[in-house]
């Protein structure tokens, strides 16, 4: 059995904490939180951390749980601001970590993350969560395997209200703002599923302030060869409700994934009612979080989604966030390592 320590419980640390209750091979021990007191009383909080509260240790500072804690893992579910700091201390106790996405705000950061890992010799993996997703993985392996012949264009769109007043995302220098908080899902899954494009155009802004960071953005990847692909997202100062769409076309289908159906995934060919895949298995948040494990057990690199890969994804939003103050289209290898 995995001993996890969680460090973060707020929105996605719940998320992440009912991924475990899930799994076998792996048990919340411990949890860091600058609300731990306030936690520690939560009744709602037994459904996800059994055997129930009493069982589990809490601190409010998380060099305690590093430094208090026989752990096997922990995953790091804080503010984006503090992923290097909180995931380099983790490494450097010994611990394999698990680390929200994105990497961290800044690409000095995302290779600090990387050094302490490699020095460390300890997996770290961020969770990037399209990697793990049942039906985004149908879409990358039907264009690897041409199932349906070439891949001829990928269109990805995700957006919802923006968080509310009282959230730190609403605060660029917190959580980099929706181009990098949000975007980055659709920015790593085109990536994982197609590789480094060539170069990015860019379109976006801030609706409402620089402070807000870019709210907005329509990215276009050189891929070359006639394919195209795109991602937007946006966060809205209106009541939105969060919803994600992909659009892909091959030669002899049309593959369209949309929040709002059910079941998520349409694959349109040319003749005939659309077929409707009954995709079975877990949740990408539980599937990213058993891969994790895995590799923190065997003390192994996580292979199918690197913290190489991890870094140049927040590279590829720093080469968009280059075109829109640019005007022009960027070269990615300015921002990314191979």
């Amino acid at each position: 059995m995995m001993r996890v320590g969680i460090i973060g419980l707020g929105t996605i640390g719940r998320a992440h904490a009912t991924s475990y209750t899930k799994l076998d091979e792996a048990q919340i021990v411990a949890v860091a939180d600058l609300r731990a007191e306030e936690l520690r009383a939560d009744a709602s909080l037994d459904r996800l951390l059994p055997p129930g509260r009493e069982a589990i240790t809490w601190y409010e500072d998380y060099r305690d749980l590093l430094s208090s804690e026989e752990l096997d893992c922990v995953d790091i579910c804080l503010p984006t601001y503090l992923h290097a700091e909180a995931a380099i201390a983790a490494l450097e106790s010994g611990l394999p970590a698990l680390c929200e996405k994105p990497m961290a705000l800044r690409l000095e950061d995302c290779d600090a993350m990387i050094e302490a890992a490699a020095k460390a010799q300890k997996p770290l993996m961020v969770a990037q969560c399209l990697r793990f997703w049942n039906e985004y993985e149908l879409i990358r392996t039907s264009a690897d395997a041409e199932r349906y012949g070439k891949l001829l264009s990928m269109q990805l769109w995700r957006g919802s209200a923006t968080p509310s007043a009282q959230s730190w995302m609403r605060d660029a220098s917190l959580s980099g703002g929706a181009i990098l908080d949000l975007h980055i899902h659709d920015v790593d899954y085109v990536q994982y599923a197609l590789g480094l494009p060539k170069r990015i155009y860019a379109q976006g802004g801030c609706s409402v302030s620089p402070e807000r960071g870019y709210d907005y953005v329509l990215a276009s990847y050189d891929y070359g060869k006639g394919l195209q692909v795109s991602a937007a997202a946006h966060w809205a100062d209106v009541s939105l409700p969060f919803a994600y769409r992909a659009h892909v076309r091959y030669e002899q289908a049309y593959l369209q994934m949309d929040s709002s159906h059910e079941p998520l995934l349409r694959i349109y060919r040319r003749a005939g009612e659309p077929e409707l895949p009954q995709l079975v298995g877990d949740d990408a948040y539980t599937n990213e979080i058993r891969y994790f494990c895995e590799a923190a057990r065997r003390g192994s690199a996580p292979a199918r989604c690197t913290p190489l890969a991890a870094r140049n994804a927040v590279g590829l939003v720093m080469a968009e966030i280059a075109s829109i103050e640019r005007g022009v289209p960027v070269e990615v290898t300015e921002f990314v390592r191979s």
